[in-house]
């Protein structure tokens, strides 16, 4: 993700981020950083969490939204740009769709539309 406070593009690690391990800036991160809650860890705290396998870490997607929450936008690491299609996510793009939902594909700053 984008993070402006840092000149941090979107599309690549961050500087601060040690794979594995975590944010070395973490009690000191920007604002951004402290408020955004992707739709997996935000489920997390609900009855039907997303599966684990879905965690942005492991799956390289990270689930958002767009129009006040009305579309679901997909950000897909580049490195992995099929990672969508893998896993849990089929069942719960199909789902999404099921609910009418609008859901996007994002990667390297390309939308596709579901």
């Amino acid at each position: 993700m984008k993070i402006r406070e840092l000149d941090k593009p979107a599309h690549t690690w961050c500087q601060h981020c040690t794979i594995g391990v975590g944010c070395g800036i973490y009690n000191t991160r920007p604002e951004s950083c402290r408020v955004y809650e992707c739709i997996w860890l935000q489920t997390q705290r609900m009855d039907k969490p997303i599966a684990f396998e879905l965690r942005p870490d492991k799956s390289r997607v990270v689930i958002g939204t767009t129009n006040h929450g009305e579309e679901i936008v997909l950000y897909v690491s580049p490195d992995r740009p099929d990672a969508w299609k893998r896993g849990g996510f089929e069942k719960l793009v199909a789902e999404l769709l099921s609910k009418g939902k609008t859901v996007w594909v994002s990667c390297e700053d390309k939308l596709q539309k579901l």
